[in-house]
């Protein structure tokens, strides 16, 4: 079969038919990673580009393409006072302690996401943005043919930001103690993605947006099936049918054991899923086996093999989960993202691995 597009390949695999091999979906985070395949150091000036150039050379597929942040701490307009590290950030500090304070802030953020509307200069700006990120993949493309990954955006229906932003505890309080409020910032935090969604979607651009929320942890659902189907999971659906009608495939994500809801996914209408954490039990085979018409993303542990195993074993899982899907609907990548933690042998040997049975090289 003649070598395909970068694109072709993708959107074939989403729909389940022949391509010249498996593509490769991950997220780059890991600096021996990235600058090996850019081909030059990577720094906080152009470190976007550099990530760019990585994910053109060495993936079909990839999102949250941005080069590591200075060490530091800031603070949001929303009060919330960030800390910043090469690869990461987290919250130090939030302006309330109390629910009753929380109550008052999240009525402000009500107002905030009700305001907010996404206009013809929102439009340039972000694609503007999203042509730079092409045309770094392109320039990294090791065949010269300037042939670019395919970008994911993330769309989330806001469920994770609401109790990132309150700290689980006080969300889960505030849930049973003043459910209706909850609730109320949810829509208003979708209604807000909604509007986003209309002002954005381009599927010449963008063919393929990651719907999310994180909702498990390696056991099961954080929350109960019941609140999910009866809180988030309609929003899922509506969010879904957005992307929908704007001809835009949807690949969802959440990390953890999704056995509970799959089915309630399923019933949103999404496409495809991703990581597929296999200490969570979202083993590749399985979730096909049950789910046969859900193109699948990741499956290769990041926790445990990738950075701790050898190559042959990397290699070896490769071979089990491109076996266990037959080669079809599946995008190979690590089960979340390749991190700081792996060494660079091993992500060669997952991302190479087609390459180096059929003797191409990379």
């Amino acid at each position: 079969m003649a070598q395909m597009t970068k694109r072709e390949r993708v959107l074939r695999t989403a729909r389940f038919e022949e391509t010249d091999r498996v593509p490769i979906y991950d997220i780059l985070q890991n600096d021996a990673v990235i600058e090996y395949y850019a081909g030059r150091p990577l720094d906080y000036e152009d470190g976007d580009w550099t990530v760019g150039l990585a994910a053109g050379h060495a993936l079909d597929m990839t999102r949250m393409v941005s080069g590591p942040q200075k060490p530091g701490s800031y603070c949001r307009d929303d009060g919330i006072q960030i800390q910043v590290e090469r690869w990461t950030s987290w919250i130090v500090e939030r302006p309330f302690s109390t629910a009753d304070e929380a109550r008052t802030w999240i009525k402000e953020r009500i107002q905030e996401a009700n305001r907010v509307t996404f206009d013809d200069s929102y439009r340039e700006a972000f694609r503007e943005g999203v042509l730079k990120k092409i045309a770094s993949f392109a320039e990294g493309d090791p065949t010269g043919r300037k042939d670019p990954t395919v970008f994911v955006l993330e769309s989330g229906v806001g469920l994770t930001e609401l109790y990132w932003a309150l700290g689980m505890e006080l969300f889960v309080e505030l849930t049973v103690e003043d459910p209706d409020l909850i609730e109320e910032w949810l829509e208003a935090r979708h209604r807000m993605e909604l509007r986003r969604v209309g002002c954005i979607a381009d599927p010449e651009l963008i063919p393929i947006v990651l719907t999310y929320d994180d909702i498990a942890h390696k056991t099961g659902p954080m929350f109960s099936p019941a609140w999910l189907r009866r809180m988030w999971a309609p929003r899922l659906r509506e969010l879904v049918e957005a992307w929908h009608s704007r001809d835009t495939l949807c690949l969802f994500h959440s990390d953890g054991n999704l056995w509970l809801v799959l089915d309630d996914l399923v019933e949103a209408g999404v496409n495809g899923l991703n990581p597929l954490e296999i200490l969570a039990t979202m083993d590749v085979g399985e979730v096909r086996k049950k789910y046969p018409h859900l193109f699948l993303a990741g499956g290769i542990d990041v926790s445990q093999l990738l950075p701790f195993g050898t190559p042959d074993e990397v290699r070896e899982a490769c071979r089990k989960a491109i076996e266990n899907t037959e080669g079809r609907g599946f995008f190979m990548g690590s089960s979340t993202e390749l991190h700081w933690e792996v060494p660079l042998e091993n992500a060669r040997a997952m991302y190479e691995f087609q390459n180096e049975l059929s003797g191409r090289g990379c």
